[in-house]
């Protein structure tokens, strides 16, 4: 009886040691740790509104930059060109009159009505010089003679009026009216290049070489300002993004060479580390009651291939060789 008592608690002793084994023991030290490979994304947005006419590429397409991506079309801004051009032609008129002066039609009619209001003077004043003599022998009323007077003085200044308008129609614009007008007519030509920048945005563009990665719009979609319409993504620029925990980090130093899996395709490339995130990132491995344990942070890490791999692609996993 007493030996199948102790044949029963050397298992018993076995399980127990091996359940503390495995909770009270320090993480595992790994050999390899998998990455996610990652590329350079631009999303490609317009700057004003409108709705989308006219889409001129596909997803996959290869795309050089400045080429042309999708068409809007917006009223609003058909709208703004064609005031701002009414405007600068206004501007542009009344700069080109100020310059040249009147015309010369314009400068005979002054003259007319100068001469025609100089006749009119001249007739008043013969007119008043005779009525001063018949009040001074006291032939005809106070009464008339200030009447007269009132006449000769109107006629007097209708003739000066008369005489400057003649005289701006012969000298033109001044130099300060003139400096005036092509202000207006600069501001004028500066908003309707201001206009036509907005509306060279309705085609919107590719910003760099690159692959088209998504299509965000469709055609007939209103899109806002500032709104992604399509993502591209540099073929070029591809690298492994690590998440390392930090008791692992002292295995990564800037330039350092790994081995690293490629798992599609079972292919073994060469991997240079060439970012080491400055900060810890959330915690990957949370401390046991075991006194003196603490969180373990992780760090960004990026490497990028020694050679081109063109069957690299975003979102493959790679595994890094720590030894």
């Amino acid at each position: 009886m007493k030996k199948e008592y102790i044949i029963l608690s050397i298992p018993v002793t076995l399980i127990i040691g091996a359940i503390l084994f495995l909770l009270f023991k320090s993480p595992d030290r790994e050999n390899s740790i998998q990455g996610i490979v990652e590329t350079i994304e631009i999303d490609v947005a317009s700057k004003i509104p409108g709705r989308v006419s006219e889409i001129l590429v596909k997803e996959g397409d290869k795309i050089s930059k400045g080429e042309i991506l999708a068409r809007l079309e917006s009223k609003e801004m058909t709208a703004k060109l064609e005031q701002a051009k009414g405007m600068f032609q206004a501007a542009s008129e009344k700069y080109n009159m100020a310059k040249k002066g009147a015309r010369e039609e314009e400068k005979r009619g002054a003259q007319k009505l100068y001469q025609q209001a100089k006749y009119q003077f001249d007739y008043a004043s013969t007119t008043w010089n005779r009525f001063q003599k018949l009040f001074a022998e006291k032939v005809i009323s106070t009464q008339e003679k200030d009447e007269m007077e009132f006449k000769f003085n109107a006629a007097r200044e209708q003739m000066e009026a008369a005489k400057a308008k003649y005289d701006m129609a012969l000298n033109g614009a001044r130099p300060e009216e003139i400096i005036a007008a092509q202000g207006l007519m600069h501001q004028a030509a500066n908003g309707v290049k201001e206009t036509e920048a907005y509306f060279s945005e309705l085609e919107i563009k590719a910003p760099a070489d690159g692959e088209l990665s998504k299509l965000i719009v469709d055609n007939g979609e209103i899109v806002s300002s500032g709104y992604p319409v399509a993502t591209i993504i540099n073929p070029n620029e591809y690298y492994v993004v690590l998440q390392v925990r930090e008791d692992y980090l002292s295995n990564f130093e800037m330039n350092k060479i790994f081995k690293g899996v490629i798992k599609a395709g079972n292919k073994k490339e060469k991997f240079q580390v060439y970012f080491i995130a400055p900060m810890g990132d959330f915690a990957s491995w949370k401390p046991t009651n075991q006194k003196g344990d603490f969180d373990l942070k992780t760090f960004e890490v990026r490497l990028k291939p020694l050679n081109k791999i063109s069957s690299l692609r975003p979102g493959m996993s790679v595994n890094i060789e720590l030894n």
